[in-house]
């Protein structure tokens, strides 16, 4: 049989991109924000979704749903916390009061052999009110279900992908199968370490350079502000991650349209150098306006919006709020959907349902949008595991999984 594997707080599907790129079966999925399960739905239509809230499933419904245990459960829980009351006793960095519990949950009623749980570095240096780490307590309710977990921070650029993106990755093996969880091997290094790993490592012998976002994008069609070209590739690949990123489209390029700016905006950019942002532009004229007084310049100054991308390094972290957080290395532009999922290491059939870009979630609610409030294109992709990542968590899955227990004497 395959290794089978179900995804909790799916977004949009990256990791279960990357576990069937390894070979493993995705079977289930659980993910509550309309606009990311419908891109999930489109992409993955033979996973059963489930578009709800993870705590309205209790361990009869999640039985009957998923009646065999599946081989790994992947996830990567929102740990803030997570209260119907909103006391004040409780504290929001406790995971004990987060939707990490319903992981937890998960994984006791079906006992997998794996769980591989994704989050922000930062969650290591929260402690709660009682001064416990964060990862402490998530390290022993692992336990107290029979499980042996350890955690690392990996940057994704390490293993292929076109970003500086490092994310903790917990992995929880069931201590009674005695299962051999071998960490995912660096193969890709920055310029200056690619030799001293090559000779110090045998393992390492082909080892890589850090992929490039130009690397990533460069074929795809030079879209400007405001306006329309066909969208289908100009050129042909002209890299190894270019072709992989091709595979299985052949002719349009779906989500590739430039936002629309205005010319004081368009101007703004020209002004920004490589490793600048707005917060570099001198001229006061060109610099963003007051919210709700367009009229007068805003004194703020936001040094993570509008930085010019580098084309000879990987593109830094996309984040979920990357609406503005990026220039184009050549381009006076935002990037596009599409250069975003390319930096991500989505290829181009992928596509991402829900609008582009909406107001964010308390805006849109205050000036009374309640169609607008889920994850629009951008933050559904921001907040995804890449799935050349999930490759290779998925590839050590299947080794641990497949490996003779007594191997691991």
């Amino acid at each position: 049989m395959p290794t089978s594997a179900i995804d909790l707080f799916s977004g949009a599907g990256g990791f279960s991109l990357g576990l069937q790129m390894a070979g493993i079966e995705v079977t289930h999925a659980v993910e509550i924000d309309k606009w990311a399960a419908e891109t999930y739905a489109y992409n993955f239509p033979r996973v059963d979704l489930k578009v709800q809230d993870i705590t309205e499933l209790d361990a009869p419904q999640i039985r009957a749903w998923i009646p065999s245990a599946p081989d790994l459960i992947v996830g990567g829980p929102p740990c803030q916390g997570f209260s119907h009351s909103n006391t004040a006793t409780r504290d929001p960095r406790d995971p004990r009061n987060s939707l990490f519990a319903d992981f937890i949950r998960f994984a006791k009623v079906l006992t997998p052999k794996i769980c591989i749980l994704e989050n922000v570095k930062g969650l290591l240096a929260t402690a709660n009110e009682f001064g416990e780490r964060v990862i402490d307590i998530i390290r022993l309710a692992f336990e107290e279900i029979g499980y042996t977990c350890e955690y690392r921070v990996l940057n994704a650029a390490d293993f292929g992908v076109p970003q500086q993106r490092e994310r903790l990755f917990v992995v929880a093996t069931r201590a009674d199968l005695n299962v051999c969880f071998s960490w995912p091997d660096i193969r890709y290094y920055p310029p200056d370490r690619v030799e001293s790993a090559s000779s110090l490592f045998a393992e390492h012998s082909d080892s890589k350079v850090h992929r490039t976002l130009w690397e990533a994008i460069s074929d795809l069609p030079p879209v400007l502000s405001g306006r329309s070209v066909e969208m289908r590739y100009c050129t042909q690949p002209q890299n190894e991650f270019q072709s992989l990123m091709r595979e299985g489209r052949q002719s349009e390029i779906r989500n590739h349209e430039p936002m629309r700016h205005t010319q004081r905006i368009v101007a703004r950019f020209s002004r920004i150098a490589y490793g600048q942002s707005e917060a570099d532009v001198p001229e006061l004229t060109l610099c963003p306006r007051r919210r709700g007084d367009p009229s007068r310049t805003s004194n703020s100054k936001y040094f993570q919006n509008s930085r010019r991308q580098r084309p000879d390094q990987p593109c830094n972290t996309i984040v979920a709020s990357s609406h503005t957080n990026f220039v184009h290395p050549f381009l006076d532009r935002n990037f596009t959907v599409r250069e975003i999922l390319r930096a991500q290491s989505f290829p181009d059939w992928f596509v991402v349902k829900g609008k582009r870009a909406v107001l964010s979630r308390k805006l849109s609610e205050r000036k009374g949008l309640t169609e607008d409030v889920f994850l629009d294109q951008r933050m559904q992709i921001g907040n995804a595991v890449p799935p050349l990542l999930g490759q290779e968590f998925g590839r050590a899955v299947l080794d641990a999984v497949n490996v003779e227990i007594d191997a691991c004497a």
